[in-house]
């Protein structure tokens, strides 16, 4: 999910009536690799939109947890849910004060990956007895432009191998699964060479750590 994304949404506050906005969102790995922040602009009926994510996985509640605020209202909204679908559903809930409808209103947002350059976002009203569309959006990546909005400035390796290789954000020690894997083939730029494992930059903008055995360097 680290890369700049285009934008485009519609929003379903009113009964009857679509908003529809557009936007680009930037969000990068903290190093570490325990969470992704996110900055998104945007424009929603003619209004300047700003805001701004935190998500992650915390290992204490085995749970994902996310933040978010914008520039819409004084009100932080923060949930908590899972991965499925090999990490490519996210599904997320929480609980804030809705400044428009003047309550408190119980959130469920899906985050679905379709591809490794689109995905798909929808929030809905849970607090009633059926669940009602707030929102949704689709995103498509910039290819070649992740975590620092740049891609490599030159390939050194390629992924070698049938399977791939799996990549851990945080290291090979992390306490919990690889957060991906690289198909056979992937250019990546070698950051920093550590012994069984290594520090890679992806041709999609990963950084992250993979078994040095699995590099092949590009020429041979």
């Amino acid at each position: 999910m680290a890369g700049m994304w285009d934008m485009k949404s519609k929003m379903h506050h009113v009964p009857g009536q679509v908003i529809e906005g557009t936007g680009v969102e930037v969000a990068r790995m903290q190093p570490g690799g325990f969470w992704l922040v996110s900055d998104f602009t945007g424009t929603f009926a003619s209004m300047k939109f700003t805001g701004h994510g935190v998500l992650g996985f915390d290992a204490h509640k085995k749970r994902y947890t996310g933040m978010w605020v914008d520039s819409v209202a004084s009100v932080m909204l923060i949930s908590e849910g899972q991965c499925e679908k090999n990490g490519r559903l996210n599904t997320m809930a929480g609980k804030a004060y809705d400044p428009m409808k003047k309550r408190m209103i119980t959130y469920l947002q899906v985050t679905e990956l379709k591809d490794a350059n689109t995905k798909t976002f929808k929030m809905y009203d849970t607090s009633g007895k059926r669940k009602v569309l707030i929102m949704e959006a689709v995103y498509k990546r910039r290819v070649g432009e992740k975590n620092n909005a740049k891609a490599p400035a030159r390939f050194t390796h390629t992924i070698a191998g049938l399977g791939g290789v799996y990549y851990y954000l945080g290291g090979p020690q992390q306490a919990r699964p690889p957060e991906g894997k690289f198909k056979p083939g992937t250019r990546v730029k070698l950051v920093r060479k550590a012994g069984s494992y290594s520090v890679v930059q992806s041709e999609t903008g990963i950084t992250a750590h993979v078994a040095t055995a699995a590099l092949k360097p590009i020429g041979e």
